[in-house]
Formats: C-alpha cells, structure tokens, sequence
C-alpha cells in the first residue's frame, strides 16, 4: 500500500503539527528529508521521492531544541523559509473578517436556513478577547453561540469565553549551571544565524576552531554551513 510521502511525490507534502513528533522519529524524517528516499515497510528496496515539503507547528521549535525534545539539525533542514503567522491577539483587526467567513461556512454545514449577522458589540467583544486557542477555539465559539440561539443576529451576550489561561513564570536561568548556560547561549546563536558556524564564532567572539570544540563538548548536533 503506498505510503503518503510516495502519494506526495513530484508535488507537496503538508506535515502538520512537527513540532509534536517523537524524538526517536525525527532521525528517519531528516534521513528523508536529506537522502529522498525511504523503504516501505517490509520492504527491502528503497524508493526515491521528490516533494515540496511545507511543515506547520504551534510550538517554539528553539525552546524545544534546548529541552532537546527536537533536534537542531532537522530544525535547520525544514527552516529554509520560515513563514510566522501571528497568533489572533496580535492581530485583532482581521477577527471580524475571520469571524463572518467561518459563520457563513458553520451556517452552510449546520443546515442554518439564514445567514447569521455579527452586531459592532459582539466584534468588539471577539476583539477584545485573547483568544489563547487562536484559530480553533474562535470556531468553537462561533459553533456554540449558533447552537444555542435562534436568532439570526448574534450579540456580545450571546459569547461565552474561557478564563485566560495561567501564564508560567518564566525560567531566568539562575538554576543553571556554567556549562548549561554555555550550551544554551551557542545554540541559540546557531539558530539565529541558521548553523552557520563561522558567522556564529564571530558573534561569540571565539576561533571557529574553538566553536567546534564546544560543540563536541556540549553534543550539539546541528547541520554544517
């Protein structure tokens, strides 16, 4: 039975939530990703594919890379042109527009004989709130609102929202040890400069020799540039 990356092949593969991917995956997704070819299961023959690959993810891939739950070499391979969609907070303006499309879509899919208005309260209630779901929870609310009024109008009443969600405290590093604080600070600029290491030893202020040294030291896994 083919598999979807043989499916994919000569066209796009869409890899959604990546950062979610197991840790002991991601070696066999990176040989993939860099070799295109793979061997169906059982099989003993490889099989070559070429696919435009696009990967999605809600997750700070950096944060994850030093809680090494993701591997900075497949970060490096998949990051060649990052696309950052803002989260709903960061742009409220586009709410109202987002809104009226997703409850002509719900209307259509509910068998809701009418179209279904939003009053300048209720945008200005979708607007005011932080919507930590993003996306998905401003459809969920939506849904809910139609399903509990028969009105063809919703208003701000009609809008229940979760509580904001507790943020953690943030972790300043003092629990750290040198050597943890070292390892953090030279992978976070070799993801800012994209594993270029040359330009990476220039901004630590070190040989690129000794750039190579701490890597070794520290086991970071990264791709060469």
């Amino acid at each position: 039975k083919p598999g979807l990356l043989e499916v994919a092949n000569k066209g796009t593969f869409f890899l959604d939530e990546i950062g979610d991917i197991d840790l002991s995956i991601q070696p066999s997704l990176l040989k993939v990703l860099e070799e295109k070819r793979f061997r169906r299961l059982g099989s003993i023959k490889d099989l070559h594919v070429d696919v435009r690959l696009i990967a999605a993810t809600n997750r700070d891939l950096e944060q994850l890379i030093q809680e090494q739950k993701f591997r900075s070499d497949l970060y490096f391979r998949i990051n060649t042109i990052p696309l950052t969609i803002p989260p709903l907070r960061e742009r409220r303006e586009d709410i109202p527009l987002l809104a009226r499309v997703m409850l002509t879509k719900l209307c259509l899919g509910m068998g809701h004989g009418e179209e279904v208005e939003l009053t300048a309260k209720a945008e200005a209630a979708l607007q005011a709130y932080n919507w930590p779901g993003n996306i998905r929870e401003l459809r969920n609310a939506l849904e809910r609102a139609l399903l509990l009024t028969d009105k063809n109008v919703l208003d701000n009443q009609d809008f229940r929202f979760a509580t904001k969600p507790t943020i953690a405290p943030v972790d300043d590093g003092s629990n750290q040890s040198l050597l943890e604080i070292e390892k953090n600070h030279i992978e976070r600029i070799l993801l800012r400069e994209q594993g270029n290491v040359k330009a990476a030893a220039e901004i630590l202020g070190i040989p690129k020799s000794s750039l190579y040294q701490k890597l070794k030291k520290h086991q970071i896994k990264f791709s060469h540039i």
